[in-house]
């Protein structure tokens, strides 16, 4: 996924396939923090290259990039 700049939407999914609009942070190589529908996340690159997150026993990836 290309560099996703602060202040940008991405749709965020949910393991069980749950999607939800999100609102990028900050974001920097390494990581992404993003606000959920007010709940805090901070995404790290996987060695897939995919951007994961836990949460409440919940795993979460960024689907896409809507900007």
């Amino acid at each position: 996924m290309s560099y996703i700049e602060a202040g940008s939407t991405v749709t965020v999914v949910s393991d069980s396939g749950v999607e939800a609009e999100a609102l990028v942070v900050s974001s920097s190589a390494k990581k992404i923090r993003i606000n959920m529908q007010g709940v805090p996340l901070n995404f790290l690159i996987d060695s897939k290259g995919n951007w994961i997150a836990k949460f409440s026993g919940l795993n979460f990836s960024i689907l896409k990039n809507d900007n």
